[in-house]
């Protein structure tokens, strides 16, 4: 079934051909606020400019790290580790950006607007429940509210063209147009959708401000970033009022296994994973008796859920590890356990 498998192979052939710097392959030297270098080789597998981001950081240099979710269904368990992701480094006191992308779906996907201003509606209260603070310096926004956005993503499409579009599908294309789920060529609608998207980052810099600009996204959607940094580097030889000069960086999350072979957790297929309105019957079932084969802890999407998904410490996370490498009932106890959490966490989903 799965095109692309997200395994460690791919991860380190993915680094070395964008020459990205590995986290959880190498030493992290650099800390995001009062994140350690541990907690940062929880959550994360690269970045690309995150050390640089860092360290004009603490220069007192204004930054702000961006992320942003698509809108095609309810969040699943990737979703919500990306949401948790953004409250742990707004906690540890950076700045965060997170947009609801209503008008991505609406253009990318072909999602009904009203159903995708609903569900847009809906994420929102369901990431203020989990703990994110709407306060400035960060923020939390739906495209469709942010009317200026689309005057920058006007003015930035001057200096992108078609090969740019062509080069930044995601390593999961074929697999989604084979099912229907995108256009199966770059039309229009989905070069609004990155035009949009990039907008949604670069206006951070040239409307409000920030020099340093980390966008955080799933590493299958590194080539979203690429697009970015390549319309910022054009943008920083123009002439004013159009011309930047800022740092613009990616760091990226390992991907969620799905359920049932799919090569990652995704709102369109709900059957690949855990959706925030399951019951927690259905969670329990998924989590008991779903995970299937594997051959270390990395490959394991229990384990994956537990490093993104969850409250866990970098301590209880290194001995969930132990427990999922060696399996047995200590391992059979950690799931149920984190099954409870699970339910607890995904509760907080606006039921109506």
């Amino acid at each position: 079934m799965p095109t692309v498998t997200f395994d460690q192979t791919y991860y380190e052939r993915l680094m070395h051909e964008f020459g990205y710097d590995p986290l959880l392959f190498g030493k992290i030297d650099f800390s995001l606020g009062s994140l350690t270098d541990e907690d940062l080789q929880r959550r994360w597998l690269c970045h690309h400019g995150g050390r640089i981001f860092a360290d004009h950081m603490q220069l007192g240099q204004p930054g702000i790290v961006t992320t942003g979710f698509g809108l095609s269904g309810i969040p699943h368990a990737g979703s919500l580790s990306q949401i948790l992701r953004s409250i742990a480094l707004q906690r540890g006191g950076i700045p965060i950006q997170i947009v609801l992308g209503d008008l991505d779906a609406y253009n990318g996907k072909a999602k009904p607007l009203a159903e995708a201003r609903e569900l847009a509606d809906k994420y929102k209260e369901f990431i203020l429940a989990l703990g994110f603070d709407p306060s400035l310096p960060s923020r939390l926004r739906a495209q469709y509210d942010k009317l200026e956005v689309l005057r920058t993503a006007y003015l930035i499409g001057h200096y992108m063209d078609d090969h740019m579009f062509n080069e930044a599908e995601e390593d999961l294309h074929a697999f989604y147009t084979a099912r229907g789920k995108v256009d199966t060529t770059m039309s229009y609608r989905r070069k609004l959708s990155l035009n949009l998207m990039t907008a949604d980052f670069i206006h951070l810099h040239t409307s409000e401000g920030f020099q340093n600009i980390l966008v955080m996204l799933g590493i299958d959607e590194h080539k979203y970033v690429r697009f970015a940094q390549e319309t910022a580097t054009r943008m920083a030889t123009a002439e004013a009022p159009n011309k930047t000069d800022m740092t613009l960086g990616g760091l990226y999350s390992p991907l969620i296994k799905g359920f049932f072979d799919y090569p990652k957790m995704s709102k369109s297929f709900p059957e690949s994973g855990i959706r925030a309105d399951m019951s927690p019957d259905n969670i329990v079932r998924r989590i008991m008796e779903g995970e299937g084969n594997y051959n270390k802890p990395e490959n394991n999407v229990v384990y994956q859920m537990m490093a993104g998904a969850s409250w866990l410490t970098p301590h209880e996370l290194k001995e969930m590890y132990t427990r999922c490498l060696t399996g047995g009932r200590r391992w059979e106890r950690a799931k149920r356990a984190y099954t409870d959490m699970l339910v607890e966490i995904c509760s907080r989903w606006p039921a109506k």
